[in-house]
């Protein structure tokens, strides 16, 4: 059984941070471990602090989010870690969203020193945060199925594929050969017969998802009357593929939908809702009365409340009862939801991390902005970047709207041609927007230790003023028209005299005349 909190790693932190910093490690140095669940203990060897001569006060915990500056995480004096799983003491970190995270343990001491120095910070431990189960889509075709999985961190060797007769209750594993995310298997079947297909598919977390049951040869009746399976949303460009049917919700209390196909003449008198959440068994909400009838002249339809606890993807699946009594079996384990619902409260990660000026442009100066933005749930074409004369301004000025991460997964880059000739200093900002509408933002400027953010204005006046002498004019020379003539002299004992003195000395013996001005 997976513990819910402690992951036991190789060595614990805080062993070597009074040591000497070492080099931050190059991507890919520290070894990431997988975790599938949102809160994980990060271990501490007190007792090799307790031995120390010089022992620290406390134990700060930082954290980066997919290579990000570190963050301050708990703090805590080396005689009061939290309890941890298998006997161990250590930190308790809860992560708001799934990501890349990596962790490192700072001493501080009586006199406020620390060690390391926050500008120091290495990765002591790398733990890949991963609570969301892959998601399977699979269509028929003719004798056999095509599949797609879609999942960040999917286990190369962790795709499944089964089948079963349909008066079988025991599924058959496919051994034949192993199979990729995307891929596609079909069967000689005796004429008449029927085959029930499903691919399951695990990530290096440990999270299992199972894609809809269906039958091959493909049986149209079978979409008669209460679905079975998630409803059929079909990607843009592909229409080969059905996708389960899954909604974002950036708020633990939201409403479940479902629509009435048929009827009997007792009509409905209840709906029971079911949760899946993980990859435990159906669990009953609540049977929800109501009161729905045949001759209702709107469209039957259902609406369900559901609270969530936490973050996640919550499976649904609703059984309506007929005014007589009459409803489905509750569904079996390997039933698959009616409905996924990702519920996602947690903003996108943003950072400008450069802005350049440069010369350059037919229009005007280039503006080069690179940043990063990461979320699970990232919307397509999920960033936009805004300019503005005030950064604390309600409204921004578009600079580009709809752009991709264009350099990595996480990374983004966008060249702007300041147009405008008056505009020579200005703030820059950047949101990202994910599919739960959540929107994270961030100005221009340089974080300190703490996390907190001072904008700084970007300057694309790049010119340096130059200019020319036309002449001298003296106090006897005609002022240029419009007056300013030249100043007086200012009064007293410090002033400059109005004529030559008669006593400068006379140049040395042989030195040439000066020359005559021409007349």
């Amino acid at each position: 059984m997976r513990r819910k909190h402690a992951l036991v790693v190789a060595g614990c932190l805080a062993a070597c941070a009074a040591l000497a910093p070492p080099a931050r490690p190059q991507d890919g140095d520290l070894q990431p471990y997988f975790w599938p669940h949102r809160t994980v203990g990060i271990p501490v060897d007190a007792d090799r602090i307790a031995k120390l001569p010089n022992k620290p006060t406390s134990l700060q915990l930082y954290y980066s989010v997919n290579r990000s500056a570190f963050q301050k995480g708990p703090k805590l004096p080396p005689d009061a870690m939290q309890q941890l799983d298998g006997g161990k003491k250590g930190f308790l970190f809860a992560a708001e969203r799934d990501g890349d995270y990596e962790f490192t343990v700072q001493f501080i001491y009586t006199d406020g020193s620390t060690s390391p120095r926050s500008d120091e910070l290495t990765p002591q431990q790398r733990i890949v945060i991963d609570a969301t189960p892959p998601v399977v889509r699979v269509q028929p075709s003719g004798n056999g199925v095509e599949w797609r999985t879609t999942d960040d961190n999917l286990d190369p060797a962790g795709v499944t594929l089964q089948c079963k007769w349909p008066a079988s209750q025991e599924w058959t594993t496919v051994t034949e050969r192993a199979f990729r995310a995307n891929d596609s298997y079909a069967w000689k079947l005796p004429p008449g017969k029927v085959l029930e297909v499903r691919v399951q598919a695990r990530d290096r977390a440990g999270n299992e998802g199972v894609s809809p049951v269906v039958r091959i040869p493909p049986d149209a009746a079978s979409a008669v009357g209460f679905p079975k399976g998630p409803v059929a949303d079909w990607p843009q460009g592909n229409p080969n593929l059905p996708a389960p049917r899954i909604d974002y919700v950036n708020t633990l209390k939201f409403d479940v939908d479902y629509g009435i196909q048929r009827m009997g003449r007792s009509g409905v008198q209840a709906a029971h809702l079911f949760v899946l959440k993980s990859q435990g068994n159906w669990e009953l909400v609540k049977r929800f009365p109501v009161r729905l009838m045949p001759s209702d002249k709107e469209q039957p339809s259902l609406s369900l409340p559901y609270e969530a606890k936490e973050e996640g993807t919550y499976g649904f699946y609703i059984l309506p009862e007929s005014g007589a009594g009459k409803k489905a079996e509750d569904p079996r384990r390997e039933d698959p939801p009616m409905l996924y619902v990702v519920v996602d409260t947690t903003p996108p990660y943003v950072q400008i991390t450069g802005v350049q000026a440069k010369k350059g442009g037919a229009r005007g100066p280039l503006v080069e902005i690179t940043w990063k933005a990461a979320d699970p749930n990232l919307m397509p074409q999920p960033i936009s970047l805004e300019w503005s004369l005030d950064a604390k301004a309600a409204k921004w000025n578009e600079i580009k709207y709809r752009l991709d991460n264009n350099l990595t997964r996480d990374t983004g880059r966008y060249a702007w041609e300041v147009p405008d000739e008056n505009l020579w200093k200005f703030y820059v900002r950047i949101r990202a927007v994910d599919k739960a509408s959540n929107t994270g933002e961030h100005v221009w400027g340089q974080r300190d230790p703490d996390g907190k953010n001072a904008p700084a204005e970007v300057i694309v006046d790049l010119d340096t003023p130059s200019g020319t002498i036309n002449k001298a004019r003296g106090g006897n020379t005609p002022s240029p028209p419009g007056g300013g003539g030249s100043p007086k002299p200012p009064t007293g004992s410090d002033s400059v005299p109005r004529t030559p003195p008669t006593d400068l000395p006379k140049p040395p013996a042989g030195t040439p005349p000066l020359p005559s001005l021409p007349e």
